[in-house]
């Protein structure tokens, strides 16, 4: 009966409250007039505002497996900018943004990271040796240019191959060495994408 008598006293509003909802992520956008080139935009509670363009190796509509594509991402917190730089081999359809691991008196190291080598090449006008780069396999089956700095043994910096695509938009991507399922190499027309970037003045020093 007690039971009973403090049920009936508790307000209705508290029986009835509903759960707290999950927010929704954003997701990528088609860019007007250019088929393969999609936009993401959004605000993540730690890394802050992001826009994230993906350049499709060819345009697709699901069902259809997803493409390789390439992806800039631009970040901004506290008035300070990232540029990050992703690839996907092809049959990842989580475009979605990643945080990027920060570093904690109890977890001072990303756990268990795994590094892949890359040959990358640069096609134009003109031939050009090709860079052996490490990047960073990520959750969802992309990876992630691991920048120039302390943990880092890359020696070129993001922004020196986006210099170099401006004079060489082909870009090939390619495994240094055989791996199982080995994907093959990549190859992207990258000029929407830097015409894109270039418009974007969060993507711009």
């Amino acid at each position: 009966m007690l039971a009973l008598c403090l049920l009936a006293a508790i307000p209705a509003f508290a029986q009835d409250a509903p759960l707290p909802q999950p927010i929704p992520q954003p997701v990528p956008q088609p860019v007007a007039g250019v088929p393969n080139l999609l936009k993401l935009e959004g605000v993540d509670p730690a890394d802050g505002h992001y826009i994230r363009l993906i350049l499709l190796q060819t345009a697709y509509a699901p069902p259809a497996d997803v493409p390789p594509w390439l992806a800039f991402e631009c970040v901004e917190k506290d008035a300070k900018r990232d540029l990050r730089l992703f690839v996907s081999f092809g049959g990842v359809a989580d475009m979605s943004f990643i945080q990027a691991f920060h570093p904690t008196t109890g977890a001072p190291f990303e756990p268990n990271p795994i590094n892949v080598n890359l040959k990358m090449s640069f096609v134009g006008y003109i031939k050009w040796k090709p860079y052996v780069e490490s990047w960073r396999l990520l959750k969802n089956g992309e990876l992630r240019y691991r920048n120039t700095g302390f943990s880092s043994p890359n020696m070129e910096s993001i922004q020196f191959f986006l210099k170099m695509l401006n004079s060489l938009p082909g870009l090939r991507i390619i495994h240094q060495t055989h791996v199982a399922n080995d994907p093959g190499e990549v190859f992207f027309q990258t000029q929407p994408l830097l015409d894109e970037l270039k418009k974007t003045p969060m993507c711009n020093p």
